[in-house]
């Protein structure tokens, strides 16, 4: 099996007052191809996918695209977990909407977690 680890991503970050959308964006373009050309069966994100809890629209599309994306051209599981700088229950409110066999996303932690099982 092969994983591919990532946390940290900190979308819709400014530094200086400069956006680093652009700058984001070509990094997940990497992981995308490192996913789709190393044949990664799950790709976990542990953690501050954004960089604070109400993230800009751009910042959710470029998440939103990238895991529509990484859904749809590739196999890989995707795993996501909120960190301190994510609100947990905007990560986790997209639990209902995903396929259960492929997407894991954990927000705000739940008594019973159900277990990601891929055939």
């Amino acid at each position: 099996m092969r994983i591919l680890h990532t946390a940290d991503w900190h979308l819709g970050k400014t530094l200086k007052g400069q956006s680093l959308l652009e700058d984001h964006r070509h990094v997940l373009e990497q992981i995308f191809n490192i996913i789709h050309d190393e044949k990664i069966d799950v790709i976990i994100i542990a953690g501050d996918v954004y960089d604070k809890p109400s993230p800009s629209e751009s910042a959710v599309s470029l998440y939103d695209n990238f895991l529509k994306r990484v859904h749809q051209e590739t196999e890989a599981a995707i795993v996501v977990i909120a960190g301190n700088h994510d609100s947990g229950d905007r990560l986790g409110s997209y639990e209902t909407l995903v396929d259960p066999n492929r997407i894991l996303l954990r927000g705000s932690l739940k008594g019973k977690e159900r277990v990601l099982v891929r055939n």
